[in-house]
């Protein structure tokens, strides 16, 4: 049938009903065509025409109908590589496309369903199946469209909340960042507290000699010398770390963010970091200690600040858990064992649960507040949770680990490890 005797008919039946789903017919056989038109448009469907497979494929991508009537047996090009065509088209491939033939060999539906149709349609066509299987296929479509705009919703409402959620993290990474440099700087500021208070007590008592008029005897003005200067070496060596660790902070705060490591003896850093805390953990505090270093150097590949700080933060633990203690006893060990240098602070404090042992390097999570129950209130005992979490971290990025053992009033003792730099060469 010639194309200018179906054009007129086109135009005629090719009925737009905004609002009303949109069906494409594609069929070389024109009275087939209108046939299926008839039965579509009662329906109270949109229906489209194409005569060859050239035509299906145009309209398919300037009307995209929401369902596709297709002819197998078709001149030109045939309903399988229609709908291969089709199918392997992004804007076009979610459309189903329902089969129409005469075809009864099952190999020939396998093939259909091989290329991608959803279903079939058997000449001679009943009008009630033709009915069904597009209301049916309709409502698919409807609820597949529904289905991925849902999908397109999440997604959109993942996608933001992953927004907020890295903001978030970025703020809290930022606030811990900031509560981590205060905890750091709070030890140094500690000790430099600590050797002012010994200093004006010094002063306080040589004033108040000197008001009543009676001269100090020569020992307890020796007595004197000697605290004066241990806080002036306290205080001195507070001030170096204090420098120490802002010229770290400025380092791994610049583009270059290098992280400077160099061969220490691990013993020296124990050393220097006792003498550094022993007017806050003996004249203050008046806790013992018992120090056991190896007899040989033990080389480490370091960064004294952060080794030093991390015993810093273990000691200042140490001296909170044994607040309720009436002999306070610190105990440090040091050791070769193996391809490792160890490091052990015990105490004998008040230990910890096994449920926080679980938790104890989480950041943020601190003991701290379970100590001496009612009392912690009166000591001013608090914590920010980040000591041990920072301290981990810092042992394991030179490629060592942290360990603890403790229970409840049996105190608790932390072994760090280290390799030594010749295990490494």
């Amino acid at each position: 049938m010639s194309p200018d005797f179906e054009s007129p008919w086109k135009a005629a039946f090719s009925v737009e009903n905004p609002g009303f789903p949109q069906i494409l017919v594609v069929d070389d056989d024109f009275v087939n065509r209108m046939l299926l038109r008839e039965i579509l448009v009662s329906s109270g469907y949109e229906v489209h025409e194409a005569s060859n497979g050239y035509e299906a494929f145009d309209f398919a991508k300037s009307l995209m109908p929401e369902l596709i009537l297709l002819d197998i047996m078709m001149p030109d090009i045939d309903g399988y590589e229609v709908c291969k065509r089709l199918k392997n088209d992004a804007q076009v491939k979610d459309i189903p496309v329902i089969f129409i033939t005469a075809l009864s060999n099952p190999a020939d539906l396998v093939r259909g369903f091989d290329v991608g149709a959803e279903d079939y349609l058997s000449k001679p066509i009943n009008v009630e199946e033709v009915k069904a299987r597009v209301r049916t296929h309709l409502k698919l479509r409807a609820a597949t469209e529904k289905v991925k705009r849902y999908n397109e919703e999440l997604e959109r409402v993942v996608a933001e909340s992953s927004k907020e959620l890295i903001r978030a993290e970025r703020q809290a990474a930022f606030g811990q960042l900031i509560q981590g440099i205060v905890h750091n700087l709070r030890g140094p500021l500690t000790a430099m507290r600590g050797g002012i208070e010994i200093g004006q007590r010094i002063l306080s008592a040589l004033t108040n000699a000197v008001e009543e008029g009676a001269a100090p005897s020569q020992k307890q003005l020796s007595k004197w010398s000697r605290e004066a200067s241990q806080t002036l070496e306290l205080t001195a060596s507070a001030s170096q770390r204090l420098n120490e660790m802002i010229n770290s902070l400025m380092i791994k705060g610049s583009a270059d963010n290098k992280r400077e490591l160099e061969e220490l003896d691990l013993n020296d850093i124990v050393r220097r970091e006792l003498d550094f805390l022993s007017a806050d953990l003996e004249f203050k505090h008046k806790i013992g200690k018992e120090v056991e270093l190896w007899p040989e150097k033990l080389m480490v590949l370091a960064n004294a600040s952060e080794v030093a700080q991390v015993l810093n933060n273990l000691l200042s633990n140490a001296k909170d858990a044994m607040y309720q203690v009436s002999s306070p006893q610190l105990r440090i060990i040091t050791k070769c064992q193996g391809v490792d240098a160890i490091m052990i602070v015990a105490d004998n404090g008040c230990g910890i649960s096994s449920e926080a042992l679980d938790r104890l390097f989480e950041p943020f999570y601190t003991t701290k507040g379970s100590i001496g129950e009612g009392d912690n209130k009166k000591s001013g005992l608090t914590g920010t949770g980040l000591g041990l979490f920072m301290s981990l971290r810092s042992i394991r990025s030179i490629g060592g680990d942290i360990e603890v053992e403790s229970a409840p009033g049996q105190g608790t003792a932390f072994k760090i490890t280290i390799p030594l730099v010749a295990a490494g060469k």
